[in-house]
């Protein structure tokens, strides 16, 4: 009877090792390649043709339309407040400042979609720099792809001999996941930058207008720290592949799991240092949560 519960037991185990092998094999199959085009933001962020067409293609159509036509709003609340400052003494714009400052965002505004690309274009090389720095000195390039290849040489889960439950198993299985929150984390952030292009001619045209500048201000704040964050990750990246992953050694180990952590705090780290958003999954959802308690 013992007998029987013991092979019973080993079958179930068995199952289980083999279940979650064949899970994470399938996640470094798949979705090491998607995380790095969605990190490593580049121009092409914005070559797909709805994007553009929800964007405008010239200022009579898409959003250009909605902030060409918003100019109207602005001409009608400076004139009403230049009255006003007349009668209450406060200070103004003058019309020639106001004109002056019309010409140039507005054209400013119409010119957003290629001043967006431009900006991420800086970054996106400061990324194959930082690349090249590291394909020099290690021989290695910045992808979440050549880590983790560069890892299991050395921290090498065999499938013949994986069990869930021994030390490397866990190692495995916190990768796994921790690279599956990194992808809606990231994924979110792809979606964040996409949307923080599309509303840039409302950022660019509020500067028209001291009272409505703020949001010009919040603006460029965010949209930039969305796309540092893939600087301090290229840093991060070249830092891995300065430490010796030796082979069944624990500290190796440990500083794994060390640099995978700080991957997935890069962008809160990035928040922290330059201000803008978050895009950070869970804590999205315990700050969501948080506000109906």
């Amino acid at each position: 009877m013992n007998i029987d519960n013991l092979n019973i037991t080993e079958i179930i185990i068995k199952t289980i090792n083999d279940i979650f092998s064949q899970m994470f094999s399938s996640i470094d199959n798949n979705i090491y390649s998607v995380l790095d085009e969605i990190t490593f933001i580049s121009p092409k962020i914005i070559s797909n043709s709805y994007f553009q067409k929800i964007f405008g293609t010239s200022s009579y159509d898409g959003i250009l339309l909605i902030c060409n036509s918003l100019v109207l709003g602005f001409i009608i609340y400076y004139a009403i407040t230049y009255l006003i400052s007349h009668l209450t003494y406060s200070k103004a714009d003058t019309p020639k400042q106001f004109i002056f400052k019309c010409i140039i965002f507005i054209a400013i505004m119409n010119s957003s979609l290629w001043i967006c690309e431009e900006i991420i274009n800086i970054i996106f090389l400061i990324t194959i720099s930082l690349s090249d720095i590291c394909n020099n000195l290690f021989g290695y390039t910045i992808s979440f792809s050549t880590f983790i290849d560069n890892i299991n040489k050395n921290i090498y889960v065999n499938n013949t001999n994986f069990s869930i439950l021994s030390f490397d198993g866990i190692i495995k299985s916190f990768t796994s996941f921790g690279l599956i929150s990194l992808l809606f984390t990231y994924s979110l952030r792809y979606i964040m930058v996409q949307i923080f292009i599309l509303i840039s001619p409302f950022a660019f045209l509020s500067l028209i207008s001291t009272s409505s500048e703020w949001f010009f201000k919040v603006w460029i704040k965010s949209f930039l720290s969305l796309l540092f964050v893939q600087l301090l990750i290229s840093i991060i990246l070249v830092f891995s592949y300065s430490i010796n992953f030796s082979q069944n050694t624990i500290l190796s180990k440990i500083l794994y799991i060390g640099v995978l952590y700080a991957l997935t705090r890069a962008n809160l780290y990035v928040k922290e240092l330059f201000g803008g958003i978050s895009t950070n999954v869970t804590t999205s959802i315990s700050s969501f949560s948080k506000k109906f308690n």
